[in-house]
């Protein structure tokens, strides 16, 4: 390098070095990450925010900034000059702010209240409808409120300071429809609407319902779905959709079997429309010559045979009828007097032949008539009349015939 080059060089030189100066003689900004030889004092003003008071060895004092409510304004350092916040310290507030309202699941089309709003303005927001059919068996309710917002009640009211977002939580819920078969048969408790994935909890009203006068229905079981029977007395049922349970019970009826004679069989409780036999034995008489004899059946059913079929329709009662049979005794009482008079009769007739043989047969009355009178002319007679000699008068005149004359 020639010597004509140097003070060009030097001149260069300085006046670099007073550039450098220049700029570094410029105050200091407030930045998020102050100096490490910077020596800081806080103090808290009056709106609650921080006041940054950095400042540099040995008198020169730095600008400030103060923060309060998204703005920066500016202060005055101790020679009367404003200094300002530097560029990316510093902006303006945006005038408005986004309130979104959705709903938990999406679509419902059941909120109010969202939109834009002013810093610092309040925003009231609600659900206009707790309950949306979607299906006979199938709703949403209105559970809480999540995100920006809590709480239970279908409307709320925020301050909007920035972007809120608030979503309505919807449970779904499932129904639950409780039957019972036959229509006379009591429905179980526990029909209802139901949340997502909750358990119902079924118990049947008795095993056996009922009894008096001849009929009672008799628990089976529980169809769910109309799939299969479950037979157990309580029934619970994860609610994951919506079901159909029928509580089914069995019809039956009692048929009542009476005799005073013999042994019946046949009593009890028998399923509608079911077939029961029935019988009844012949008991033994006690009686010499009388037999009991059924009858037949009498009351719900009307048969002569001993054992026979009822069809259970209904309540029934049976009675067994008996007779009693004497035709033995009858014709035992009626030998006994055919003997007793054959007997009686050959007595008599061996008396009266025993008799005749023993006694001459009495005389013949005598052809000869004797007449009366005439009477006389002037006395007609009306009657003519036959006298018979009496026995007694004949024996005595054969006496007198026989009696020799002297």
């Amino acid at each position: 390098m020639t010597r004509e080059y140097l003070p060009k060089l030097t001149i260069a030189i300085l006046a670099l070095s007073i550039a450098l100066v220049i700029l570094f003689a410029q105050p200091s900004t407030v930045t998020a990450a102050p100096t490490p030889y910077a020596h800081h004092h806080y103090y808290y003003n009056y709106y609650g925010s921080y006041y940054y008071y950095p400042y540099f060895y040995p008198y020169y004092y730095g600008n400030y900034c103060n923060y309060y409510s998204s703005y920066y304004y500016p202060y005055y350092s101790y020679s009367g000059y404003p200094y300002y916040c530097s560029g990316y310290n510093y902006y303006s507030a945006p005038s408005s702010y986004t309130l979104t309202v959705a709903t938990d699941p999406s679509n419902l089309g059941t909120v109010t209240g969202g939109g834009t709003y002013t810093p610092g303005s309040s925003a009231s927001f609600s659900v206009t409808e707790n309950t949306v059919q979607v299906s006979p068996n199938t709703r949403y309710v209105f559970s809480h409120w999540s995100g920006d917002y809590s709480g239970v009640s279908s409307s709320g009211t925020v301050t909007v300071n920035g972007a809120t977002a608030i979503t309505a939580v919807y449970q779904v819920q499932y129904y639950l429809n409780v039957q019972a078969q036959p229509q006379s048969a009591p429905t179980p408790q526990g029909q209802g609407w139901y949340n997502s994935g909750d358990t119902a909890s079924l118990q049947n009203s008795g095993q056996t319902i009922g009894g008096e006068g001849g009929s009672r229905l008799v628990f089976q079981g529980w169809s769910v779905d109309g799939q299969g029977t479950q037979s157990v007395p309580s029934l619970n049922l994860v609610m994951s959709s919506p079901h159909n349970v029928t509580a089914l019970y069995g019809q039956q009826y009692y048929l009542n079997v009476q005799t005073d004679q013999g042994v019946s069989s046949g009593s009890g409780w028998y399923d509608s429309g079911s077939t029961a036999q029935i019988y009844v034995s012949t008991p033994i008489s006690t009686s010499y010559g009388v037999s009991i004899v059924f009858n037949g059946w009498q009351g719900d059913i009307q048969s002569s045979s001993q054992s026979t079929s009822v069809l259970m329709d209904g309540p029934k009662n049976v009675v067994a009828t008996w007779r009693t049979d004497s035709t033995v005794l009858y014709l035992t009482i009626a030998a006994v007097i055919v003997a007793t008079l054959l007997i009686a009769g050959g007595v008599i007739a061996f008396l009266a032949r025993g008799r005749g043989s023993t006694q001459a047969p009495p005389p013949q009355p005598s052809a000869q008539m004797t007449t009366s009178n005439t009477p006389p002319h002037d006395q007609p007679s009306t009657t003519h009349r036959t006298h018979r000699k009496k026995p007694e008068d004949i024996q005595e005149s054969t006496q007198e015939s026989q009696t020799p004359t002297s």
